[in-house]
């Protein structure tokens, strides 16, 4: 009986596998003539409705989009926080109510809230705002609640802009997600992240438009002023290093990025050892710390990051990091996002290396990337780079300006040409542009 119980559950398995497979592939082969339909509708409207779908802060790179829509008399935007549900709903609440803080008090953006703790009801972002463009922040199915996920918009315009600059030879994951087949335009950083669209997206990356990485923009705008509120010590004569470790600790496949577990204990050492001279801040990717109550305990964890608020010269930061990028001296990480997104900076940048080739975990983009870096094998590469930091001493700095130029900085404002190319193709009825 045990093993016809088995048996069945596997071919249950199998055929909703199957079934969804079907529905994803039905959904891919009729999204042009959904987005031609969508096209006609807003044609020649006076405002063009757009609701950003955001999760958190830290994730977000429409900020220069955003704040052009304000300006414009073509746009109505609003920022539209919903809840992530595979974060579990403690740590979920937490990111939901810092997101609520950063758009509707700090950036005083307009912003709903999805979701009612109290009540438990979710707002119908169909009947309630009735959105003209969706954009969304993340492409997976599981970190977006199912009421929100794009397979409900069908006959609504909608858009993509990655939440990383995209380092990763899992393909799968960043070109040939549903909703990368799905959306309407998936504005990419470079003609090489197209390539890989083309290349493996079941679409064949038919909806992709090279634009830039709006998340640069702020990097690259002289005017703007940044704050310094993530550093603890005000005395500018100590360096700000951050360190940034990423989540992958326990994690198989092919993003094994992390090397937390070897270095966490000595970089509390050496933030105590070099108190004088640096001040650190620990920013973590956000679910490191979830994935450390699984693996520590949730004491041991909450100790551990507790440890970084309380020295005198380190601080905890989460949330949005373009201030603390702008304001730092240098960086140490193992990050996947900010491979590229650190070198326009053109700051000294060091990667932790693991034991797992560089080519197995990052697509040929990033490996050019990883060949700007100084790189850490050990304990000792770790702190021969704080001291270089601490000296003033960047021997890449040349190099690395080189390849930003070359391969990097687009044509002009990626938030630009995102705006220019949306208002473009509604105008002009321009579906897409292979």
């Amino acid at each position: 009986m045990i093993k016809i119980n088995n048996m069945y559950q596997l071919l249950r398995r199998t055929l909703a596998k199957l079934y969804h497979s079907i529905g994803d592939s039905f959904c891919i082969l009729n999204a042009p003539m959904r987005h031609k339909l969508a096209l006609s509708r807003i044609k020649g409207k006076a405002l063009i409705k757009c609701v950003f779908l955001v999760q958190n802060a830290s994730g977000w790179k429409y900020d220069y989009v955003f704040q052009k829509m304000l300006k414009s008399q073509r746009f109505d935007p609003i920022i539209f926080i919903c809840p992530r549900p595979d974060w579990g709903k403690e740590y979920m609440m937490e990111k939901l109510n810092a997101a609520k803080v950063f758009y509707s008090n700090t950036k005083c953006y307009p912003t709903i809230v999805s979701f009612d703790e109290a009540s438990g009801d979710y707002i119908d972002l169909k009947k309630q705002l009735h959105p003209d463009i969706i954009f969304y922040c993340v492409p997976y199915r599981n970190a977006i609640d199912k009421r929100y996920y794009i397979t409900n918009f069908p006959d609504t315009l909608t858009v993509y802009v990655p939440y990383a600059f995209n380092s990763s030879s899992d393909y799968k994951s960043f070109q040939d997600e549903l909703l990368h087949n799905l959306v309407w335009r998936y504005y990419a950083e470079t003609n090489e992240h197209r390539q890989y669209s083309v290349d493996n997206a079941r679409n064949k990356g038919r909806n992709v438009v090279v634009t830039g990485y709006p998340g640069i923009d702020s990097y690259l705008d002289q005017s703007y002023v940044p704050s310094f509120h993530d550093w603890k010590v005000a005395d500018v004569s100590l360096k700000r290093i951050i360190w940034a470790p990423h989540h992958t600790i326990a994690d198989t496949g092919t993003v094994i990025y992390s090397c937390f577990l070897q270095y966490c204990n000595f970089m509390v050492e050496m933030a105590q050892k070099y108190s004088d001279k640096v001040q650190f801040v620990f920013k973590p990717h956000p679910l490191l710390r979830p994935k450390l109550n699984g693996l520590w305990g949730k004491e041991k964890t909450e100790a551990y990051f507790e440890k970084w608020v309380e020295m005198s010269n380190t601080s905890y930061s989460e949330g949005n990091y373009v201030d603390l990028f702008l304001t730092s001296n240098a960086m140490i990480h193992d990050s996947g996002s900010f491979i590229a997104e650190y070198l326009y900076l053109n700051k000294p940048v060091m990667r932790t290396m693991n034991d797992c080739p560089i080519e197995v975990m990052y697509n040929p983009f990033a490996q050019k990337c990883i060949d700007n870096y100084y790189k850490a094998y050990s304990q000792e590469d770790i702190e021969a780079f704080i001291q270089q930091v601490i000296n003033g001493d960047d021997p890449m700095k040349e190099k690395r300006w080189a390849f930003v130029k070359k391969d990097l900085l687009s044509q002009g404002s990626p938030s630009e040409n995102i705006l220019n190319d949306i208002l473009d193709s509604i105008d002009n009825q321009i579906l897409y542009r292979c």
